[in-house]
């Protein structure tokens, strides 16, 4: 008695112990990812996050969540980052404090969705903490913004989160509502929930087909091939209730179908491969591109610490592996959590097919989604091996503590660092403010930022090359251009140094804006006539 008593003890203490040093550690990530985001927007932004902020400015000044006047790139939002931003616009009328504030808002509610759905599938209050802290530590290295690091998980997810942050808590409230479906249990706010998430596909398929890619077509894929197996061919018959659970995925094919009526959608032109490409993409590609998203890119110098670093991924993903073979083998306890990471492996099985058929350009980002099954695996694998009292399941929790306090290090003290990496552009930005200038040009990756560094108190608009200036449509508003603005006014010239004959000879012996400012990156030209073609 008393054993068992101690013993009771000491499973409880160890309990305890692990849920702390998890949760204190999830706790600094999530810290650091707020403050990046209120503190920090201006030194990692480049144009296409510039033009999120530049985007939820429009929303609000014209009160429509689709500026007609807003030129889109490969989507255009009825529901997002920017739509939220507005709000908070409206409230401070800064646009980096409410893009910063938008996203800390999405991230935390995908923190939150992200541990309920974990919880929902059966796992632990430990295991799923473990998982979300997986979510957020594990991936390693990112993209450098002018030297300033980003990283990668924070890019997508919970910095700047309007890139696939919507799409991944859609995608884990409607898998956690149709397993509830198949449990049968159906309850009085069953057809609430089911209209909400059929709204919330809506609105995220107005966009584009990411929706479809990421989550409708892998879920009724999936399910058609379960209806296929458990009717024994058709041939057999199924409960009403499993039949009920059928029609989720159908009305997310539904609100697909419907989306395609909005007129919003953009085209974006895709062709198909040759075999030999296909199959190149496919065996070494797409493969490579599901490395580099977790860190693994090679390049580095044996001995060194990033070569610790991405060597202790391959570990991680090693131990992936292992857990997929053991939650793929027939044991019924586990069938929910096999559900899950097997909708997860369809959907990441699409995109991969759709990059290795077509043109689609074969980014790590598209594979995002290999992050959460390689977190929900190894929260599972914590689970099965600590229920059995296995120390295995503690050398997990140990090996990823140990880890993200390495990442910290790594990835993350590079990208809370104060650095003067955009200060050309504030140079330019505050030099145009001087001059009471408040538009001018730029070529794509430098208007955004000047745009944003000093909070749209000056608005730049896209040329494609600035040789040659014609309006470059792409993330822009036509009333940065003429006619919406006259011909006759002060405008600026932001022109990269190497190009500056290039762009002084367009103008011939007319004489054309004269040069008035240079910096190290940047030349800057003021004229009184707006000289900017629309095509």
């Amino acid at each position: 008695m008393v054993k068992n008593r101690f013993k009771g003890n000491r499973k409880n203490i160890r309990e305890y112990f692990w849920g702390c040093a998890v949760f204190l550690l999830l706790i600094v990530y999530l810290s650091l990812f707020a403050y990046l985001n209120m503190a920090k927007y201006n030194q990692h932004v480049d144009s296409d996050i510039a033009a999120e902020a530049l985007w939820a400015r429009e929303i609000w000044t014209q009160k429509t969540l689709t500026p007609d006047d807003w030129i889109v790139s490969t989507k255009r939002y009825v529901f997002g980052m920017p739509t939220i931003a507005a709000l908070f616009y409206g409230l401070t009328g800064s646009m980096t404090m409410a893009a910063g504030m938008a996203c800390v808002l999405v991230g935390a509610v995908l923190a939150g969705v992200f541990y309920w759905f974990l919880r929902w599938i059966g796992l632990s209050r430990t295991a799923s903490l473990a998982g979300l802290l997986a979510l957020c530590a594990v991936p390693v290295n990112g993209l450098r913004n002018e030297g300033q690091m980003v990283p990668f998980v924070m890019l997508l997810l919970f910095l700047f989160a309007g890139y696939y942050a919507l799409h991944s808590i859609l995608a884990f409230l409607a898998i956690g509502f149709y397993l509830h479906l198949r449990r049968g249990k159906i309850g009085r706010g069953t057809v609430g929930a089911w209209i909400l998430l059929g709204g919330f596909a809506l609105l995220m398929c107005f966009e584009g087909q990411r929706c479809l890619q990421l989550l409708i077509l892998p879920m009724a894929a999936a399910e058609a091939v379960m209806l296929f197996t458990e009717s024994k061919g058709f041939s057999a018959g199924l409960s009403s209730k499993r039949l009920l659970a059928a029609g989720f995925p159908a009305t997310l094919l539904l609100a697909y179908a419907l989306s395609c009526l909005y007129k919003g959608q953009v085209d974006y032109p895709m062709y198909l491969q040759t075999p030999q490409d296909t199959v190149k993409r496919l065996l070494v590609t797409v493969p490579g591109a599901i490395l580099e998203g977790f860190g693994i890119a090679g390049g580095v110098r044996a001995g060194s610490f990033a070569s610790l670093m991405q060597m202790l991924v391959w570990a991680f993903l090693a131990l992936v592996g292992y857990g997929l073979f053991l939650l793929f083998r027939k044991e019924r306890r586990d069938e929910e959590q096999r559900m899950a990471v097997g909708i997860l492996v369809v959907s990441l099985g699409v995109t991969a097919l759709i990059v290795a058929l077509t043109t689609a350009e074969p980014a790590h980002n598209y594979f995002f989604f290999s992050w959460y099954i390689a977190v929900i695996v190894v929260g599972w694998l914590v689970d099965k091996f600590r229920k059995t009292g296995a120390w295995f399941g503690d050398l997990i929790l140990l090996s990823l503590c140990v880890f993200a306090l390495l990442n910290l290090r790594y990835t993350y003290a590079d990208s809370v660092m104060t650095r003067d990496n955009l200060k050309e552009y504030e140079e330019v930005a505050d030099f145009l403010i001087e001059e009471g200038v408040e538009y001018g040009y730029a070529e794509f990756w430098d208007a955004g930022r000047i745009s944003l560094v000093r909070d749209g108190a000056v608005t730049m608009g896209h040329s494609y090359a600035m040789e040659d200036l014609e309006m470059y449509w792409w993330l822009t508003s036509l009333k940065w251009y003429p006619p919406s603005l006259q011909e006759e006014m002060r405008t600026a010239y932001v022109v990269r140094n190497a190009k500056k004959e290039a762009f002084e000879s367009q103008f011939g012996t007319d004489g054309g804006p004269e040069l008035r400012f240079e910096n190290d990156r940047f030349a800057v030209y003021i004229g009184d006539v707006n000289y900017m073609k629309m095509y």
